[in-house]
């Protein structure tokens, strides 16, 4: 009886990989074979060498009850085996019954997308949730269902294209879906049913042409900030960091208490909310954020203040600055300044660009500043180029000059 084959994977010191012998009876050449696994693969490796093991001990098993009718039916099969590329009858078996395994320890598309909420619902903001997440769940709703061992490449090809053709999503919405399903399949439990991403090769839809990122004029940030001063000045550190200092207003302003505000060495302490293999990045304290936190700068406890969500509303929509306007109905106020999703963080980086372009690692500095990997991110998210004398402006904004007689708030 011919020996049969351990295959157990093996290190191999030279090649710095996981190596799995497998035998020209199982080949799929015909040949012998030695599959590799990079260096932190080793349970994968295991798991390759498993399903072989498994299948081919699986078919010795049924084998010992086969009867001539299914022996002949066999022989008829050997042939067409071999022409879909398999080595042979029995080959194509144990890749079947490996396969056949595979599929029913597979977890639902539901699962994946629970464990994705799990890992990342911390960092995201209700706007995010409501907005992108929400909208993303809703179109997979009629898959969750299903066993993720069927959804291979050619599976989300044919579905994004009936997707496309049915919503006609525009190029933002199309490239949306397909990252985030993208994301799905990069979890732990995705990757031991696919080693390679079954979207991987998918391409996105051709974008738009770029529009520019709103961003604030200098002259609402400071009527902001005054107002602010005024008439709610609790939330001055508040409107003042996220302006001067491009922090994420609704996630990351959250989080920051004024005991991140280090000035002696002058820095802001930041969490990160969605790069999070970071733990936190370092902001330099500018001139103007020192300014408007200088009453401030003996506080401790969040920035943030009872009832923000109310009180930031009021201020910005105009609830105290309209003439006449009362606080109890909304429709009689006008709205103060410009608002929109992440505009101080956008005014923060655009304005920063604007007053050190062409500077010797600026580049390099905003990046960091931000928060990003690198400057794509800021260049095609966050960028609306600024002239210099408007980003002048921008950092020339101070508080009233009473300010400075102001004693500091404990």
């Amino acid at each position: 009886m011919p020996r049969s084959p351990k295959l157990a994977p093996y290190y191999d010191n030279t090649r710095g990989k996981w190596v799995v012998n497998v035998s020209a009876t199982i080949s799929a050449s015909g040949k012998r074979e030695r599959v590799f696994f990079d260096r932190g693969a080793e349970d994968e490796a295991k798991e390759y060498a498993r399903r072989l093991k498994a299948g081919r001990e699986h078919f010795r098993e049924k084998a010992k009850g086969i009867k001539p009718g299914l022996m002949e039916a066999a022989v008829k099969w050997e042939e067409l085996a071999i022409e879909y590329g398999f080595r042979g009858f029995d080959h194509f078996c144990t890749e079947k019954f490996a396969e056949l395994e595979k599929g029913a320890k597979s977890p639902k598309l539901s699962v994946l997308l629970n464990a994705f909420v799990s890992d990342n619902r911390k960092n995201w903001s209700d706007q995010y949730l409501g907005k992108r997440w929400k909208p993303f769940r809703r179109r997979l709703l009629d898959l969750e269902d299903e066993t993720i061992s069927h959804m291979n490449e050619e599976f989300w090809r044919a579905w994004m294209a009936a997707w496309a053709e049915e919503i006609k999503p525009s190029s933002e919405t199309y490239n949306q879906q397909l990252g985030m399903v993208r994301s799905l399949f990069e979890l732990s439990l995705a990757k031991k049913v696919f080693q390679v991403n079954p979207l991987e090769n998918l391409v996105g839809a051709k974008e738009r042409v770029k529009r520019a990122v709103p961003v604030s004029s200098p002259e609402d940030v400071l009527k902001l900030l005054l107002a602010a001063w005024e008439h709610d000045r609790e939330l001055v550190p508040y409107f003042a960091t996220c302006y001067f200092a491009g922090v994420r207003p609704d996630s990351e302003a959250k989080e920051l208490r004024f005991e991140h505000y280090d000035w002696k060495e002058g820095h802001l302490k930041v969490g990160i909310t969605k790069t999070n293999h970071l733990p936190h990045r370092y902001v330099p304290i500018e001139d103007a954020l020192r300014a408007w936190m200088q009453p401030f700068m003996r506080k401790k406890g969040s920035i943030i203040p009872s009832n923000f969500k109310k009180r930031r509303r009021r201020l910005i929509y105009g609830g105290y600055t309209t003439p006449g306007a009362k606080l109890s109905n909304e429709a009689t106020w006008k709205p103060l300044v410009i608002w929109g999703h992440d505009i101080t963080r956008h005014s923060y980086g655009s304005y920063w660009e604007g007053l050190h372009r062409g500077e010797a690692g600026s580049r390099e500095k905003i990046v960091a500043n931000m928060g990003h990997e690198d400057f794509k991110t800021f260049d095609r998210y966050y960028k609306n180029t600024r002239t210099r004398k408007e980003a002048e402006a921008y950092w020339d904004i101070r508080p009233p000059a009473s300010a400075s007689k102001v004693i500091s708030i404990a």
